[in-house]
């Protein structure tokens, strides 16, 4: 006879309980669709291709808003990768250890303030020198991300075998070729860091909403922008019918769009070791 002893339930349990993030994700895709579905039967595809979304006037096209998640996206990726590869490069490869934990501790500490925290800031030192512009959001967004790419690429950097890079320096190599060898063998997982960081980067929406001025625009880097997450988070409040639905299909863009990423992250990832 089958008997429930102790141990089998608690692994009954932990797999219970393992399984409810899974159902939640499954669970909340399903929604989503579902009301997106709507939108794309009542709206039409030609429609949502259109460049004007303009609710009030029934107009829903979402080009102007992937072109300016696309514009804030490529900015604050242009202005953090730079700063966080210097970083990573000279934690991993040069700093010492207290330096290194100490920096990679504030790295942390960076990385977890709250968005709307960082946004208050940018509206107070940000926002009076650019307005609220493609700039200001990029440059709040790039805060945002820095951390991120920089203890990703660090860990990949700290992979690189010691072996490989005092070899290169026993053959003469400067510490300019020995870096450029360390960043080559920790490619993958740098590559794989600045993914995970812009897959960040495209769910963000408190911050970058308090600065942008969210006007669904063609990008120009003085004027106001809108993206998918600064009119999902904007408009949601006082939607209903189509306009929901609307807003619905911009958050599957959005998950479909982080999810790719994400996964893509990890695979290079796991390709570097880490």
């Amino acid at each position: 006879m089958f008997r429930w002893n102790k141990t089998r339930w608690f692994w009954a349990g932990a797999m219970g309980l393992g399984l409810v993030p899974i159902l939640a994700i499954f669970a909340l895709a399903i929604f989503l669709f579902w009301n997106a579905a709507g939108a794309s039967v009542q709206i039409g595809l030609p429609s949502l291709a259109a460049t004007e979304w303009s609710p009030q006037q029934g107009q829903y096209g979402v080009a102007l808003l992937l072109a300016g998640t696309f514009a804030v996206t490529a900015l604050a990726l242009c202005l953090a990768v730079p700063v966080a590869l210097f970083a990573a490069g000279y934690l991993a490869l040069c700093a010492g250890g207290k330096v290194r934990a100490a920096a990679n501790a504030a790295t942390g500490l960076l990385g977890g303030i709250p968005s709307v925290v960082i946004g208050l800031w940018a509206m107070t030192w940000i926002v009076p020198l650019f307005g609220n512009t493609w700039i200001s959001a990029s440059v709040v967004l790039a805060l945002m991300i820095v951390p991120t790419i920089t203890l990703l690429s660090g860990a990949a950097l700290r992979l690189v075998p010691a072996d490989l890079l005092e070899a290169s320096r026993a053959l003469g190599m400067s510490e300019g070729i020995v870096a450029r060898v360390a960043f080559h063998h920790a490619r993958w997982g740098i590559f794989g860091g600045v993914i995970l960081g812009t897959s960040r980067a495209l769910g963000e929406a408190v911050a970058v909403s308090m600065v942008a001025g969210n006007v669904a625009s063609w990008p120009s880097l003085t004027r106001p922008i809108a993206t998918l997450t600064t009119t999902l988070i904007v408009e949601l409040d006082g939607a209903a019918g189509v306009h929901r639905d609307a807003l619905y299909l911009l958050a599957c863009i959005v998950l479909l769009a982080i999810s790719a990423l994400s996964v893509f992250g990890r695979a290079a990832q796991r390709k570097a070791g880490i």
